[in-house]
């Protein structure tokens, strides 16, 4: 921070005495920053305020109050030709240090134009709190401070006046400067320039001030004191002195008398003083000149000495009515002469005075004065008009100014013209010098002004030493103004940085895997390694051993008795095996997978083979709707919608009908049905009424008894009846809550018949299933006494209020021959083949009448009347 130390020529604005200080008021966290408050008039030079060896600097002028003053400020431009414009100018309210935000900002570029050469001056008006001048980084400019094309010092300088002007009642002082402040203004501005100050307090006509009290009176007469020659004195002060004639304390004295003329002919020089009168402990108050002069004696020189010897005794002679005289030869009146009429001869007429129109011509003659003669009477010069047969040229003049036009924008800044037209010339006089058309600034209201940022600071350093680090850039948002929107984005960025690499130590990867045992019995090693990652950069290896052993294969050796021999079956060949372990060999080409076979010991030790097994062979076909179906489940899960399940499910049907090739066909089928579950879950497909009929058809398919030893090798690893029941028990609740406008539905089939039925918990009724009378019913089902009742009295919820709105989904399925195909207990007790299943979905509250179910007791010849009943939850 520094303060104005240049001298400045003070103007004075009022009787007080306003005194100035310079404060740190760091607005852009930068110590290069000059602030003046209380400072009513002054001037800086940018080399002071700006210097080249600095940047980023700022220059701030605080307005004591808005409301009251006014501030103006004239710039002088520099003579060079800057390569960027870097000095912005900007006015507003206040500054938020914690967001980082100038409120009301206003800029001022387009006003002033520092770098715009086609005008000396600029001038601009400030109505805020603060006006500043910034030093500013250009944008694409990578060397600082920008550079000047000349190479001179004092063309890159440029200057500043400010004037802060009271609202009401300025002084006179004050709007003297700023009148002529405006008449400098208006002279050269243009449209594409308009003058930058838009109203003043003061009565300016044509950059003059008038005296206040003429102009309420309707004069412009100004003060004789200080209104000399057709000019306005500036910083003119009269002495003052009050309605009583009394003079004040101070001032300028009174002029003293004309000195006497430097030549007698020929055209002279007088002058006349004035001395200041300081008040009283105050030092000098005067503004203006001390001395003034004017020309004197401009008749031309004859060089008849008797002329002058004339002259001299004439005025000396009759010095007391010289100054009539020459009062009455000024209006072309013939002079008085006194004394004898005797006199010389007149002088021949006298050049006209006009070398064209209407002139005057002058003769004189001289009175020859002897000691016995009077004193020659009559005049002694006349005058005759004459007139020059040559046209005058006139020269153009203006009219006056037309008024002010309206603003042209209804906000903001905008722009008023005016203009005037000129008399043309005539016979080759001079055109109208001056500006034909006038243009200022205006503002009418002001406009809801956004925020916008400034440009990015530079950024700072790395936070890390080494490795990643950030950095950090800040910017200031301008505004908004008069309700505009705030700045949008960050105040502050982030981003990585690096300076370079940290030392990495080395680190261990996981271990490989284990590999093969160097002997298939009787003990071996295996060894594994791993894989030093690192180090880098300078840093430690890593500790620790590189590889890994352990023991393997340590049962006996089997003997030769323990070991299924190498044989051939059919077209595939089963390779020697110990007993234990399984062998296993590719599937036929209809299907993909592995056949497996296992070499295990009878009752006496002896190695033999079991039956291969096709638990993991999958037929073409199958196997391309399992991948058909996961991939429509992949869409599903991301959410995406899709078509073409019904067709799948179609399909399986079909080639369902058709029969299994191996057991894994029907577990592949289960794995389809659990994914279409899960797809008509979402709403990446809407089951429909096919939908159902298909879906259970294929597990009437799944259910034949072609595929009755295929199911007993599927459950090895495979589902289970309890399984079967799961995947029935969720498709019938998502049909019964994901099917739209779904009510009841009844399939029925060749190993199962499956009842649906959606009911309101308020208007239950009581199921019985099957129904005898269902058109299609198939003669296993029709014929038989099996039936099971649900009661209604079930279908609650235990809360009245939620019985209002609860509905109920009840499947009942019938099984065919589920007890001979799938196994329901492990003790693998013989079970009717026929199986119930009952579903209630949301779980009732509890079964208080329990279902009815009744079974016939003969079927294949058997009158065992054993039920089970047992629950799923378990």
């Amino acid at each position: 921070m520094r303060s104005i130390g240049s001298a400045l020529n003070l103007l004075l604005v009022s009787p007080l005495y306003f005194v100035w200080t310079v404060v740190a008021l760091d607005l852009a966290q930068n110590p290069c920053t000059t602030l003046v408050q209380g400072k009513f008039f002054g001037y800086f030079s940018s080399f002071a305020v700006f210097p080249l060896n600095s940047s980023l600097c700022s220059w701030i002028i605080q307005n004591p109050d808005p409301r009251r003053y006014t501030l103006y400020m004239k710039i002088l431009k520099p003579t060079g030709i800057c390569d960027h414009q870097h000095i912005r100018t900007y006015q507003f309210d206040s500054f938020l240090e914690s967001t980082r935000t100038y409120l009301g900002m206003e800029s001022f570029d387009d006003v002033l134009k520092l770098c715009d050469g086609s005008t000396r001056y600029a001038f601009l008006q400030s109505n805020k709190q603060f006006l500043q001048m910034k030093q500013t980084a250009p944008p694409g400019v990578e060397s600082w401070p920008v550079r000047w094309k000349p190479t001179k010092a004092q063309e890159r300088d440029f200057s500043v006046e400010y004037l802060v002007v009271g609202n009401r009642n300025p002084s006179k002082a004050a709007c003297q400067m700023l009148c002529k402040w405006l008449d400098a203004c208006l002279a050269i501005s243009s449209s594409s320039h308009p003058c930058g100050i838009m109203q003043t307090p003061c009565s300016c006509s044509g950059g003059e001030v008038l005296d206040q009290a003429s102009e309420i009176l309707g004069f412009t007469r100004k003060k004789e004191d200080c209104y000399k020659d057709g000019i306005y004195l500036e910083n003119c002060m009269s002495s003052p002195k009050d309605s009583s004639g009394v003079e004040f304390l101070g001032g300028w004295n009174s002029w003293s008398a004309w000195g006497d003329c430097t030549k007698d002919c020929g055209g002279g020089l007088q002058t006349r003083m004035r001395t200041c009168k300081p008040l009283p402990n105050e030092g000098l108050v005067c503004e203006g000149v001390l001395e003034e002069g004017r020309l004197c004696n401009r008749k031309a020189c004859n060089t008849n000495g008797r002329y002058n010897s004339r002259s001299q005794s004439l005025r000396s002679t009759d010095n007391r009515k010289r100054e009539d005289t020459d009062e009455l030869q000024h209006y072309g009146y013939p002079a008085p002469q006194i004394g004898d009429p005797a006199a010389e001869e007149w002088s021949p007429w006298s050049v006209c005075s006009t070398t064209c129109g209407e002139g005057w011509q002058t003769r004189t003659r001289f009175c020859v004065s002897s000691s016995y003669s009077t004193q020659c009477s009559g005049p002694l010069r006349e005058q005759r008009q004459c007139n020059n047969s040559a046209v005058c040229p006139v020269h153009g003049t203006w009219d006056e100014w037309s008024p002010w036009s309206l603003c042209s924008s209804t906000c903001g800044r905008g722009y008023r013209d005016r203009t005037r037209t000129c008399k043309p010339p005539q016979f080759g006089g001079n055109p109208c010098e001056g500006p034909e058309k006038q243009t200022k600034f205006c503002n009418i209201a002001l406009c809801p002004v956004d925020g916008n940022w400034n440009e990015w600071s530079s950024w700072s350093s790395c936070s890390a030493s080494c490795s990643n680090g950030t950095q950090q850039r800040t910017r200031e948002c301008n505004g908004p103004s008069y309700g505009g929107a705030e700045c949008q984005g960050h105040w502050v960025e982030t981003r990585d940085c690096f300076l370079r690499q940290c030392p990495v130590d080395g680190k261990w990867q996981a271990w490989g895997v284990w590999g093969s045992c160097t002997a298939t019995c009787g003990g071996g090693t295996q060894r594994r390694e791993r894989v030093c990652y690192g180090p880098f950069f300078g840093g430690e290896t890593c500790q620790g051993p590189k590889e890994e052993y352990k023991q393997c294969n340590d049962r006996k050796c089997p003997e030769p008795h323990e070991i299924c021999d190498e044989e051939s079956l059919g077209s595939v060949v089963w390779k020697e095996t110990p007993a234990g372990d399984a062998a296993a060999v590719r599937c036929p080409r209809n299907a993909t997978g592995l056949i497996l076979r296992r070499c295990i010991l009878d009752e006496e030790g002896i190695a033999y083979w079991e039956p291969p097994t096709y638990i993991k062979c999958v037929s073409i076909d199958y196997r391309n709707i399992q991948m058909m179906t996961r991939e429509h489940l992949s869409k599903a899960q991301r959410g995406l919608m899709g078509d073409g399940l019904s067709e799948v499910l179609q399909n399986l049907v079909e080639i369902s009908q058709d029969g299994t090739s191996y057991s894994g066909d029907l577990l592949s089928t289960i794995d389809v049905l659990r994914n279409m579950t899960e797809i008509f879950r979402r709403a990446y497909h809407s089951p429909n009424s096919g939908d159902v009929q298909n879906f259970v058809q294929i597990i009437s398919n799944l259910l034949s008894e072609e595929n009755r030893e295929k199911w007993e090798e599927a459950q090895l690893i495979g589902p289970n009846a309890r399984e079967l029941f799961r995947l029935v028990e969720d498709f019938i609740d998502v049909i019964g809550f994901r099917m739209k406008d779904f009510r009841d539905s009844y399939q029925v089939t060749d190993n199962l018949v499956l009842g649906i039925h959606k009911l309101p918990a308020h208007a239950a009724t009581d199921i019985t299933f099957p129904m005898k009378g269902w058109r299609g019913m198939v003669d296993w089902a029709k014929n038989s006494e099996d039936k099971v009742t649900v009661s209604k009295s079930i279908l609650s919820s235990g809360l009245s209020e939620a019985d209002d709105s609860s509905v109920f989904v009840v499947g009942t399925v019938l099984y065919r021959n589920l007890g001979n195909i799938l196994s329901l207990q492990r003790n693998g007790t013989v079970l009717n083949s026929k199986v119930i299943s009952v579903t209630v979905k949301p779980f009732p509250r509890s079964l208080l009448t329990p279902l009815e179910v009744e079974f016939s007791h003969l079927y294949n010849g058997t009158t065992n009347q054993t039920c089970i009943l047992w629950d799923e939850n378990n």
